[in-house]
């Protein structure tokens, strides 16, 4: 009896391993720990979601773009007094090997009042770290972000 309860433990264990690996390997999981970490004031930690090449920056609405430094975001991010509270309303994640894009429609809020909203394009590779960010641009949306909600919800 005590053979068949060991026996049936290794194989549910090696059942539900690959499944937890799978979800904690995912090109989903720095995204998430980026926003954890704005809402944690938490500088190391962003920058631990990114390579050391990658790039961040903003689409303006009048097609210009706006480059920030990552060491100067995280930094902005640890000093902020405010609640920073990025929701992301929806991912579409296409991937192909060590290489995965991610769009998701977001609404800011700043110390619990809605800010703006728009769009993330996360660009991401797998290293031997496993997945993060190379690339993150956003804009933002000119409009009712209560629509843009109702939209991308």
């Amino acid at each position: 009896m005590m053979y068949r309860t060991i026996c049936f433990a290794g194989i549910f264990m090696a059942l539900i391993t690959p499944v937890h690996a799978q979800v904690e390997d995912s090109p989903i999981t720095p995204i998430q720990n980026l926003f954890d970490a704005m809402r944690e004031h938490n500088g190391d930690k962003i920058l631990a979601q990114f390579t050391a090449t990658a790039s961040l920056q903003r689409a303006q609405s009048d097609g210009s773009i706006k480059t920030t430094e990552l060491d100067k975001f995280a930094k902005g991010i640890s000093n902020a007094t405010a609640y920073l509270d990025e929701h992301l309303l929806a991912f579409d994640v296409n991937q192909n090997g060590n290489l995965a894009s991610v769009w998701t429609p977001y609404v800011f809020y700043y110390d619990e009042q809605l800010s703006h909203c728009g769009i993330n394009s996360f660009q991401l590779v797998h290293t031997q770290n496993g997945w993060k960010i190379q690339y993150l641009i956003d804009n933002t949306h000119q409009g009712s972000c209560e629509a843009f909600i109702a939209d991308n919800g």
